[in-house]
């Protein structure tokens, strides 16, 4: 029993699978706030009217939604805070109702500052998280073989810089330094021909050492004075993940090869029957047999978790985008701003690995997304602002090219916000949830060849955030 024949296509098989699905795709953690595995938490004010600042800027987060917007302060202004997320999800494998996905709260910080330099110009630099995903499950569920918690990380260091070209009309432009890291547990079924031979552990950590960027530019416009329109383009990112791999025995099961041993005895005294020497031939010739099949087991497991451990790696294209956006000025207490983005999911259409057992290509068929949204903001007191709103974000992900860190569905977000503004200091806290339409999907076990449906239920997220924004 060959190494490449136990584990089933090479080491491609554990970290191929699983780091694919997970490095392009997110759990319902990832999923919560963003199509694929983006996320659009650049402000807890941004958050609460649904991304609708695109066309004017409520804080120094305009780096994030549109730098074009930076010039519409005059001073230095800085903006700092967070928002968590805490996702969940029930599910079914096979009608089976398992235990709740739950990997508990993530923090997602955001710093940003905004400079003016004078003659039209403004510096704006920001922190934020563009891209990431968490996820975990039991590690006895039915499905740990394609994944049991995965992490992603993707975090922009964005510098810019607007000018403002008439009173009406800024354009901007700024770099988008990413730093991009993946970890995940898996427990890959380790088989040869479709038969089981048992389970291995597996532990893969990597980054791209920051090493990877992109560039944004945006552009504002005032149609009238209280009527402006945005539009910000983000680029690609190809960026290198490097790492390791650890593999390990989790369970070994000698069933099928204690059967193949048995059948070999059989086969083997067969000319003995019937004679007062066969019983003990036979048992003879089955404890020789399964010993040596014991002893095929175990070496290769060990030889399958040593040459699958080791530095890997693979080249992942983060998409482009582009968003447009209109706020308006209703009355001098009632504000309305909306936004809708388009992704080009459809450039992941697979990803290539370079692993500790070779290289690997392995599908996704990825669609392009559309994520629309509006918000109202109403100062109903002079130090006070109530703001509300409602996102429609669009599945990226294919049925046929999935993985249980992605679920499948639409996702509604309801998001409400207060700001409490006095003198220089604006404090703004929001609260949201994240409802994802249940579906259905077939995830297939590449060493078995099993296939299993993987049915998804009240999948939600909830999300607090809170900011605090200075004007010198």
């Amino acid at each position: 029993m060959k190494l490449n024949k136990l584990m089933g296509r090479g080491s491609g098989c554990i970290f191929g699978r699983a780091a694919a699905a997970a490095a392009v795709a997110a759990s319902v953690a990832g999923a919560a706030y963003g199509s694929g595995f983006a996320l659009y938490e650049g402000s807890t004010a941004g958050t609460a009217l649904g991304g609708g600042v695109v066309g004017k800027a409520v804080d120094a987060s305009a780096n994030f939604y549109n730098p074009a917007t930076l010039s519409d302060f005059t001073n230095t202004v800085i903006t700092v805070g967070f928002l968590t997320e805490h996702p969940t999800m029930d599910y079914t494998v096979d009608g089976r109702h398992g235990r709740k996905m739950d990997p508990g709260g993530f923090m997602l910080p955001h710093f940003m500052v905004a400079q003016p330099l004078g003659y039209g110009f403004t510096f704006g630099f920001g922190i934020a998280p563009e891209y990431g995903l968490g996820s975990h499950y039991h590690k006895s569920w039915d499905l740990n073989w394609d994944t049991r918690s995965t992490t992603i990380k993707g975090i922009s260091f964005n510098p810019n810089l607007s000018y403002e070209i008439t009173e009406d009309w800024s354009v901007a432009a700024g770099f988008r330094i990413m730093y991009f890291s993946f970890e995940q547990y898996s427990e890959p079924t380790a088989a040869a021909n479709g038969t089981e031979y048992g389970a291995m552990r597996s532990h893969i950590d990597a980054d791209n050492n920051c090493a990877d960027w992109g560039w944004q530019i945006g552009t504002r416009y005032k149609i009238l004075d209280n009527l402006s329109v945005g539009l910000l383009y983000k680029s690609y990112i190809d960026t290198k993940i490097r790492g390791t791999q650890e593999m390990s025995i989790r369970r070994r099961d000698y069933s099928a090869a204690y059967s193949q041993a048995d059948a070999m005895a059989a086969a083997a005294v067969a000319p003995y029957a019937g004679t007062p020497f066969y019983d003990a031939a036979l048992a003879q010739a089955q404890t020789t047999a399964r010993a040596t099949a014991k002893n095929t087991v175990d070496s290769t497991l060990k030889s399958a978790a040593k040459s699958h451990t080791g530095h890997g790696g693979a080249d992942i294209r983060l998409p482009q985008s582009l968003t447009l956006g209109l706020n308006w000025d209703i009355t001098d207490t009632l504000h309305f701003g909306t936004a809708v983005s388009w992704t080009q999911w459809s450039s992941l259409q697979k990803i290539d690995f370079d692993l500790p057992g070779g290289q690997e290509t392995v599908p996704l068929k990825f669609d392009d997304t559309i994520r629309a949204g509006g918000g109202f903001a109403w100062d109903f007191h002079e130090n006070f602002t109530a703001m509300a709103s409602y996102v429609y974000d669009q599945n990226a992900c294919s049925h046929y090219y999935n993985s249980t860190m992605l679920p499948p569905g639409d996702r509604h977000i309801a998001t409400f916000g207060l700001a409490w503004h006095w003198r220089n200091w604006r404090v703004d806290a929001c609260y949201g949830v994240v409802y994802m339409a249940g579906e259905s999907t077939f995830i297939t076990n590449r060493q078995t060849g099993e296939r299993h449906k993987f049915d998804t239920h009240d999948g939600k997220s909830r999300s607090a955030g809170l900011s605090v924004t200075y004007f010198f």
